[in-house]
Order: C-alpha cells, then structure tokens, then sequence
C-alpha cells in the first residue's frame, strides 16, 4: 500500500492515538526525581474507538487513555495499580470493558468512556482475559482458564446478571473471541499453546468450523468480523513479521502489526496498531494514515543510600547460609551443609566439619537409624549419592549414573534410597544389590522427595501446570506409587503451592500420621494415611518465615530455618525454640603483594588502552598502576612480589555475569560451575533469582575461599504471585506473606530483591520501597512499567516471559519504539540484554571445543552445547540473526541516549562461559565498538548496582579483580575469551590450576559429535 498525508485519510474516516503515564505508589522517605517523556511511539499498543468514530481509547503500559479521533494529547482514564489491557468499546456507546490484573488474577472489568464507574465483572482464581462485547452490549465473550481442565476456554458473561456460560470444552488453547455482527458465532483462535487455527463456534448451541488455518510456522491472534460480516480481519505472525490479514491476504502495509483485534470503522477502513503507531487503513482505496500523537510519560528515581558491603575486613562473620538442615532421628543433632563443607551439631554445641576438599556436597539426609547420612558430592567427577557414618568417617558412592544424581531419601526400612537426576526423573535404588531404577520421568525442578511410612510411594514438590498457553501453574504435591509410577497430583491447599520446590516439603513424618510442608510463608503440617494419601484439611503450626523442614524421629518435633536461625518447635505448634549454631567464617584476603607486567591495559573507563604498564597490588587492592621500570620490578623481586609477566597479554577488568542463577543447575555443576566462570574471565557473579539460602552459602564459600569461584552478589527466590513456575519462585498473594518474603530478605542480606511475572503491581511497588529504604538494594523485574514508575531500578531482560502474553518493551517482531528508549534512558534505570542466541556459534564453531569445556562443563551440559553448535552450522540463522540484530539495535539507542545496558545470560540456562563471550561479540557485530560491549561486563555493571567505588575498572584503590588474555580484545572481540589468568579480589589463578582438580576425576573429555567435522 502507498501512505498519504493526514489530511486525505481524515476525509475517509476519523483515526487516533496517544500514550502518557502515570502516578507514584508507596511513599518513600528518600528524595525523587520525576523525569518526563515526550513520546511519539508507543510499543504493543492496543486501541479501541467509539461507535461514532469520535474517541480512541488506548491500553499503553497498563494504563487506559482517552483522545480524540482525530489524534492529539491523551487523558489517562485509570488509576496506576489497576493495570488494565485490551480495551473493547460497547457497540451502545456507553461502557468499555477491559481486562485487569489487579489483585493479582486477570478478570474482566468494565467502565464509563470518561473513565469513572469502574467495575469487576468477572472473579475467582480463574484467569479471564480478551473481553469482546456482543453486538446488543448485554454479553461480553472472553477467554479463560477457570474450568481448570488443563486450557483456555472461550465463556460469555450476561453484564445484567452476572451469568457464566461455558461455550468451549475442547482440550486446545482457545482464546480471543469476537462476535459476528449478528451476535449468533463466535469466533476465536485456537491451538496447542499459540494460535494456529481460527474458528468459529455457534452461540449458544455450540456448533464449530475453521474459518483459517496458520501456514506451517505462523500463528494467529484477535481475529474481527467486518461489519457485513463478510471479511474477517486477523493478525498473522511469522518469524519477525506480524501483518494484518483479510480473508488470507495480508495488508502489505506494515511488518509490525500489534496482536490486538482490528477495529472496523466501515465495511472497507480498519484501524489498527502498528510499527509503533496507530494506523487506519482503507482496504478499497489502500489509502493507509499515520496518526501523529503525544504523550507524557512520568519515570520515577528515589534516591537512596546503597548498602555497605565491607570488602577488606578479616573479622569473623557468623554463617548465614545454612543449607538443608536435618535433625538427626533422636533429635539430639542436625546436620547441615555450610561453606563447602557438610557440619554435624549436636544441639547445644558448636558445628563440627564431617567432610572435607573442596569438592560440592549437598543434599543431607540421616538413615532412619541415625547411624549413617546420605548427601550428593561431584568428587567422582559428577554429582552423585554416597553414605557416609559420622562416627567412623567410613564412606561409600552407591550411585554411578551417566546422569548426575542428588537428594537423596531414605525408606523407612533403611534400604532403599529416592533420588533425582538432572533432568528430574526420580529413581530408586535398592542400598544392598546396588539396583536402580527409573520410578517417574522428567520433572522439571521438582522438589526433595520423601517416602511414606509403608513404602508404597514417594511424595515430593512438582510443578501443575494450569494450561499450555502460559507456562504458570502451582507447586503441588505429587505422589508416586513406587511399583509402577502411578501419580497423583493434591494441592497443598486450594490454589496454593507449596512455597518452593527445594527444601520445603513434602516430608513424611516417620509414624506415618502428618505430612509437613511450607505454604504461604509458614509451616503446615496435613493428615494422612501410610501410604501417604492426605486425608484431612492443612493446619499452619508456626507464623514465622519457614524453610527447610525436617522431622525428629519420634515425629514430635520439627525442625526449620527461620531468616538464617535454626529453630524447633512441636508437632501441635507449640514449644517453639531457638537452636544457636556458632559458625564463623572470614574473607579470604592474600597477604602478599603482586606486581603484573602489562603489556596492554584497559582500564575499562573509555577507549583508551595503556601499553607496557605495571600493575601494582597489595592484598585484594590495587595500589598503582605505572609505566613499566625494570628497576622498580628488580625491585618487587627483591621484596617477594609475586610476578606476573603479563607483556605479550591484554589485561582487562575482571567480567561480571550479569544475569545469573547460580544456582538453577548449580547443585548439578558443583565444584566446576566457579572454575567454569573463572576460566571465561567471570570475576562477579550477580544472582537473579536462586535458592535463599544456597545463594548466601555460595556467597560465603566462595568469598572464604571454601569453594573456588567468582565473587556472588546474592538474592534469593524471585518474589512472585499466586500462580508460578521456576522451583526458586515465592508464591505471595497477601501482604502478610510479602511481610515475611522481605523480612528473610533483609535477615539473609541480599544485595537485590527480584520481583517476578505475577507479582501485581501494588506489591511490586511494597517491594521496592522496601528494598530501597529498609536494604539499601536494588530491584529489578521483567517490566518497565508500571514499576519504573514508582522506583524498581532495572529489566531482568530487554523483554521476555510477561503476565500479560504480550510485552510493553518489545513487539513480537522483536522492536523496542521510542517510549521504551526513553524510559530505558532514564538516569538510574538499566536493562539487562540477555540475547540467549546460539547463531554467533557460526561465526567461531571450534569455541565450543575448547579444552576448557571438555575439562569443567558437564558432561551432559558440554553434549548439549555441541547439539546446538552443530544446528547453527547444519541451519539457516537467517531468522536468529535478524531478531539478535533488533535486540542490539535497541541496545545501541539505549547506549546512545546515556542509557545502562548490561551483559547477562540468564546462565546456568543458557552455556556457562560462551553465553557470555556470545553476548559480547553480538553487540560488536551490531553496532557497538568492542569496548562498548566489554563496558556492559564491567564497568556499566558496577554502576548499575552501585559498586563502582570497588570494582568495574582497574584503578588504583579498587578491588583487583583483573583477565589476562592473549590478542586484543580491544581491536577483536572474540579475544576476551582467549583468557591465560584470571585474578578475583587479588589471588591468581591460571587456567591448569582451575582445571587440575577435575581432570583428576575426569574419563576421556567429551568430544565432537561429529570428529573432524570442523
């Protein structure tokens, strides 16, 4: 289609268009700065105009705006917390129904056109989403999955009754419907989990046909009847391509249609949303309009005083990261795991260390006698179950599985052990033959499991997905009968989950009455029968934050974490009591002095680069750097500096993983996963959501040099809404729940607080303030706004997983438009660009088979990572590389507007060491100058998180975190991954030293998978 000025499409029809925002939330005691946007482009905008074609009503960044058709300034119609979507216009005029998050559940909703009167219509535990008006305005259609049967179904409301009717039963995903213009079908898409069919359903008898079907790799969205209801107007989405379709042909138009339903304005104009604009089309005349528009966009940034963290002091620091406590049968001991190591404490005394080396170990669990401890080590090379007797030290490996093997349970008769592997199957093996057998497949990030009384069947945490169109659901109980793998999924309670899949139950008592677990932040305890069927309603025992349950023998008493302190208390609630547990550890500082012959430096503050320099350090800070002099280096010599001779290397600031979960598959990598990240030149890890307590023991151990590996800012689970997903999630639906999710937040000292996809916007904005004032820490999230309004300081990702199905920062074309730069400029703000794209592989292929993988990746990790290097050769990355190029586009406007874009992998779930190096070459290959992309691992890190005083560059006075690297990394990117040595907070390390431990245990590496090929 040709495009025309304004002024000939205004004579066809009347058009619109606008954005603006919003609002503060929780008052905070620290000053603000108010930054205001002018924007002209909006992202996945939705619009809705009047029966008289004289008013636009817009969905942009949760926020509903009226205007003029004509265009012009919009006026914000709803408050900031509601959070409404997908507005439709009443075909009488006089009402507007939307869908709204508030309260943490999507219902639909209505209002007046001026924006009063707001009302819900829909309510329950059900998601009801994309609300259509029938032709009379007395019904509005809308998708939903309140039947609970596994999908989307489409249902209508009566708006003057309150009537639900069911008119979709299949198993499909069915979802935004729209009425024929005579109210008697019912269109909708439908498919597995994304669209890829559209058909029609009779109302209300329930006759169907297809009126499309997808073209193989394309998928459908918000199909629209014209108004003789003689076309039908769609969007069709293909690679990174959206097009408004008619009866099969596209519009040709645009490339970046919206995927929200068209709006007939006549039998031959439609307006629509696209390429970041408004749009009317006349299909007869293909006389398209761009309709200009302005809107004010308010961005909030608190001040406030980050936290201290002490990097120098020696002084000893009480452990707080106490690992999966078990009380000991006779409840007179626990064990625990802390600083690398498994401690024994009999209660009343201090820890005493029961393992040593520093290999992984994990997963404590006492033998019904309490004769013996079963846990997970990788010092065979991989994760597997030994059983060590604590009073004689005598240890044996019982599993030697290809896969990894952890948490490990015992049968009440002692005989047996339950474990999982890495993919989540559970197994059994018998302790006497050594027999192992698969008991239930794949699970993913199941929780610990544990066995009825009779031994019939294994019970442990397991995600219960609500449909395959969103990937949330509970963490329920599953049951596994042990002869055949029957399952049974129970909830904890109705719509609850168990509070993450770790640590926090299911866990049998061993009488065989009760079962306990956490829910809701505290701990409850259920009836059951032997076989470990719930046969009565939960009771909460406690009221405090809960973690880490574990039974006595005579099933009287149970013990817990509570915000890092131990803690007993009786089956019936009462009795609660402290368990002191005196375990210190101290920072690993050397003592020495290091002077490091550069022969090329990046300081990481520009472009420059130094040449044949002296790096001078003391303990874990660097004193000075100077022009090289062979007489000050004689010198050091004479004085026992270590030497380094660094002269024909590149020397650059120590890389931070910006993006990370340690600890998501970190049980799994063990001892490797900090070699790993050291010998890529990772020298700060920074968590997005791990374990509570396993992050801070990570933090500890590898900061007193328990466990080799970068330096860890920690956090715990991702604080999330009623439904989730990830096992390292917490479910919060009240504020009493947020209340105590914050105080272990602040107890465990977390240096951020994420906050996740169904967390609603009031508590988000709790959280933050919370986090600022109280923690001195930053948030981040995986939206823009509404949280950038009211203080959440970063994007977890440029977009990804979102509650909404669609992104306000990026279309599904991949394009981030004006408002989402502009936001993303504002001083204090920062977004992560986690590409988690392989195709760069193409580019280096032999990266995958260097020997620093074969030695420290895991076997399985390493077989995977060459799967995907040889699709990306054996594939046309056509598609890949266009969507990576629009995510580096969007970095480098963000870049040049003064904006923060940092590098992160969202690793362990993308490839340890090479997602990173990928992440920098991308950028280079896009737009950026390398040290431009080496900024966004150092420098821009640090400032975003408030670190810069200590680290992100090499100057004097700053921790010595530094890479030695043959090449220039400066010149050719791909040259940061060359790297020689590494040095965190001033100890050395070559890359033999970290690989010397593991290739100790290691067989043969594992190699291509295709010899020669390459």
């Amino acid at each position: 289609m040709r495009s025309v000025s304004a002024i000939q499409l205004f004579l066809v029809t009347a058009a619109i268009t606008s954005l603006a925002t919003v609002c503060g939330a929780a008052t905070s005691a620290e000053p603000t700065d108010l930054h205001t946007i002018t924007v002209t482009e909006a992202t996945n905008v939705a619009a809705t105009v009047s029966p008289d074609h004289k008013t636009i009503i817009m969905d942009i960044h949760g926020l509903l705006w009226s205007m003029p058709a004509e265009g012009g300034k919009a006026k914000q119609l709803t408050p900031a917390l509601l959070e409404p979507a997908r507005p439709d216009w009443s075909p009488r005029g006089d009402a507007i129904a939307f869908e709204a998050y508030e309260g943490g559940t999507f219902h639909v909703w209505m209002m007046k056109p001026d924006g009063s009167g707001i009302r819900q219509l829909t309510y329950g535990h059900g998601d009801d989403r994309e609300p259509r008006w029938s032709p009379d305005s007395a019904r509005i259609a809308f998708a939903s999955d309140r039947a609970f049967n596994g999908s989307y179904d489409i249902w209508v409301l009566d708006v003057a009754t309150g009537k639900l009717t069911q008119v979709t039963t299949d198993a499909s995903e069915e979802f935004e419907p729209t009425w024929s213009p005579d109210g008697a079908r019912i269109a909708f898409v439908s498919g597995p989990s994304a669209g890829t069919q559209i058909e029609s359903v009779s109302f209300p008898g329930g006759t169907r046909s297809t009126l499309v079907t997808a073209p193989t790799g394309a998928h459908l969205d918000s199909p629209a009847w014209s108004p003789d209801g003689t076309n039908l107007a769609y969007i069709q989405s293909e690679g990174h391509t959206s097009r408004l379709m008619l009866a099969g042909t596209p519009v040709e138009f645009d490339d970046d249609v919206f995927p929200f339903y068209p709006q007939w304005l006549s039998d031959n104009q439609i307006l629509y949303t696209a390429n970041g604009k408004i749009r009317v089309t006349n299909i007869s005349s293909n006389l398209t309009l761009d309709i200009p528009f302005q809107a004010r966009l308010t961005v909030s940034r608190p001040h406030y005083t980050p936290k201290h963290i002490d990097f120098d002091s020696q002084m000893p620091r009480q452990a707080k990261g106490i690992v999966s406590p078990a009380l000991s049968p006779d409840g007179k001991s626990i064990v625990f795991e802390a600083l690398n190591q498994l401690w024994m404490m009999n209660i009343g005394n201090r820890p005493k260390q029961i393992t040593n080396g520093q290999w992984f170990k994990v997963d404590p669990a006492w033998s019904p006698d309490g004769t013996r401890i079963a846990y997970a080590s990788d010092k065979s090379g991989s994760e597997q179950i030994y059983v060590l007797n604590p009073s004689s030290g005598e240890e044996r490996q019982v599993t030697s599985l290809a896969e990894n093997a952890v948490s490990a349970a015992w049968s009440r008769d002692g005989n047996s052990l339950a474990f999982l592997d890495h993919t989540g199957a559970l197994h059994v093996i018998d302790l006497a033959t050594g027999s192992t057998r698969q008991v239930f497949g794949p699970l993913f990030a199941p929780g610990r499991p544990s066995w009825s009384v009779d031994g019939s069947s294994i019970a442990l945490a397991a995600l219960k997905k609500y449909s395959h169109r969103f990937r949330e659901g509970t963490s329920q109980i599953l049951t596994v009968r042990v002869i055949d793998g029957t399952p049974a999924y129970t909830e904890p309670a109705p719509f609850k989950s168990v509070t993450t899949r770790g640590d926090d139950g299911p866990v049998f008592s061993p009488d065989g009455t009760r079962m306990a677990f956490v829910m809701d932040e505290v701990l409850w305890t259920a009836p059951v029968d032997a076989s470990g069927r719930i046969i009565g309603p939960a009771h909460p025992i406690n009221a405090e934050p809960t973690d880490a349950v574990s039974w006595s023998g005579d099933s009287q008493r149970l013990l817990y974490l509570s915000n890092g302190k131990l803690r007993l208390i009786s089956r019936d609630g009462s009795n609660p009591i402290a368990v002191p547990c005196d375990l210190s550890w101290r920072q690993d500082i050397p003592s020495g002095k290091t002077l490091i012959h550069a022969g090329r430096l990046w300081d990481g503050k520009g472009p420059q680069v130094l040449e044949n320099v002296d790096v001078w350090v003391s303990g874990n800070r660097i004193a000075s750097i100077k022009p090289h002099d062979a007489a000050e280096h004689a010198r050091a010599i004479r004085e026992n500096y270590l030497m380094v001779d660094a002269s024909q290397q590149t020397v650059i600031p120590g890389l931070w993983e910006s993006h990370t979960h340690h600890l998501g598959q970190g049980k799994f990598y063990g001892d490797r996963l900090g070699r790993l990240w050291l010998a890529y030149g990772v020298t700060t890890l920074e968590s997005y959501a791990d374990p509570a307590y396993r992050a801070v023991e990570a933090r500890e151990a590898f900061a007193a040099g328990a466990r080799v590996g970068p330096r860890l800012f920690a956090t715990g689970e991702a604080i999330d809404g009623e439904r989730i997903y990830y096992s390292s999630m917490r479910p919060v639906t009240t504020e009493k729940q947020l209340d105590l999710s914050l105080s272990r937040a602040q107890a465990l000292d977390y240096d951020m607080i994420k906050t996740y996809v169904r967390l609603p916007a009031a508590y988000q904005a709790i959280v933050a303030q919370f986090a600022h004032d109280q923690m001195g820490v930053c948030t981040v999230s995986h939206y823009a706004l509404p949280g950038m309004t009211y203080g959440v300081d970063g994007m977890a990702h440029i977009s990804a997983t979102a509650r909404t199905g669609f992104a306000y920062t990026r279309s599904a074309a991949g394009v981030s438009y004006q408002d989402v730069i502009d936001i993303l400029r504002v001083p204090g703000n920062f977004v992560v660009s986690t590409t988690l794209n392989a195709s760069l592989y193409a580019d280096d292929p032999k990266m995958v088979d260097d020997p620093r993988l074969q030695i420290l990746n895991l076997a399985w990790e390493q077989q995977n990572l060459l799967k995907k290097r040889d699709s990306v050769l054996s594939t046309d990355q056509t598609l890949s590389l266009e969507g990576l190029q629009k995510e580096e586009a969007t970095v480098g406007k963000i870049r040049q507007g003064g904006g923060i874009v940092i590098a992160g992998t969202d690793s362990p779930l993308d490839n340890v060491g090479t997602a990173l190096h990928l992440n920098l070459r991308d950028q280079v290959k896009f737009g950026l100058a390398p040290w431009q992309a080496l900024q966004s691992a150092t420098l821009l890190p640090a400032r975003a998180y408030h670190k810069d005083q200590d680290l992100g560059s090499i100057e004097a006075g700053k921790l010595a975190d530094m890479v030695f690297v043959s090449g220039n990394p400066l010149v050719n990117i791909a040259d940061a991954a060359n790297v020689q040595r590494v040095m965190k907070n001033g100890r050395l390390y070559t890359i033999p030293d970290l690989e010397a431990p593991i290739k100790a245990t290691e067989p043969a590496p594992v190699t291509a998978t295709k010899p020669g090929q390459h």
